[in-house]
């Protein structure tokens, strides 16, 4: 068990003529190991309960558990920190994140600041850039002389240096052209598979949750409105209309095919998956 919610309220702006409920009796648990999609339209409530992961908003009641470090109204800041290192933070473009003169340095600069010694946190830095595919003739050279995607491994290098217990990608491929976006996600992938940790993925991208994701939660007006595994979600017509969230493109086309009479022999995650299911059908079908 990873992270555990139980019974988390958060208010912003308490005891003012602004008083919001941002989050309402929240009751989850989001297993180790596992990667989730947290998806929901804006002002849903997802970033809150993110940010209450890792204590950057304290619950106004409730507790949030994570990995072991338990959040509530009045913690102190010594234990707040605590959850921070358990919790590394991957934002839109995190290569703009880069600052150190060298990649090894810039890599080097987290585990550092949490006390590692140098010798140790340069050893982390080597095995996570090598997990990344950066080449060691590159950990001397000034992270601004390469390529945009080797600026983004050595960005996300540095938060997993950091060895967190959960891994959060906030929109991770926003803005980013079609071969970039499919190259992140891939790469997150990979990293997931490689070393287990718990990935939460916040995106308004419905085809990513569908290829990446084991399970799902979706947030509405602050609160949960449904969890399970993703197949078991997006293909739930009536749910995804009521919440007004777009059905991934593969699927679409499996319940138009449905309704001609079609029926694929499983869910396809993504296009190629869906091809060598149709063609499957095709073959019994002749």
């Amino acid at each position: 068990m990873t992270i555990k919610f139980t019974d988390v309220n958060v208010f912003y702006n308490r005891k003012s003529p602004f008083e919001y409920l941002a989050l309402k009796n929240i009751n989850t648990t989001f297993e180790a190991g596992k990667f989730y999609g947290l998806i929901g339209h804006t002002g849903s409530g997802k970033s809150t309960l993110i940010q209450t992961m890792n204590g950057l908003i304290l619950p106004s009641s409730g507790t949030v558990e994570t990995d072991g470090v338990v959040l509530q109204k009045k913690t102190k800041q010594k234990i707040i920190h605590q959850a921070k290192a358990k919790v590394g933070m991957v934002f839109q473009f995190p290569e703009h994140q880069l600052f150190e003169s060298t990649v090894l340095k810039d890599v080097m600069f987290g585990p550092m600041n949490m006390g590692v010694s140098e010798e140790a946190a340069r050893e982390k830095a080597c095995y996570y850039l090598e997990l990344l595919n950066v080449h060691e003739s590159l950990l001397e050279k000034s992270p601004f002389e390469l390529s945009g995607g080797q600026m983004r491994k050595v960005a996300i290098a540095g938060i997993l240096a950091m060895e967190p217990s959960i891994l959060i990608l906030d929109e991770p491929t926003a803005g980013l052209d079609p071969v970039s976006h499919d190259e992140t996600m891939q790469l997150f992938y990979d990293v997931y598979k490689k070393i287990g940790i718990t990935v939460i993925l916040i995106t308004h991208d419905m085809n990513d949750v569908l290829e990446f994701t084991d399970e799902v939660k979706v947030m509405a007006e602050g609160q949960l409105a449904g969890e399970g595994e993703t197949a078991d979600i997006l293909t739930d017509s009536h749910f995804m209309t009521q919440y007004n969230l777009e059905v991934p493109h593969v699927i679409q086309l499996v319940q138009d095919l449905y309704e001609k009479g079609i029926v694929l022999n499983g869910t396809p995650k993504n296009t190629a998956e869906f091809i060598e299911l149709y063609e499957d059908w095709r073959q019994n079908n002749a």
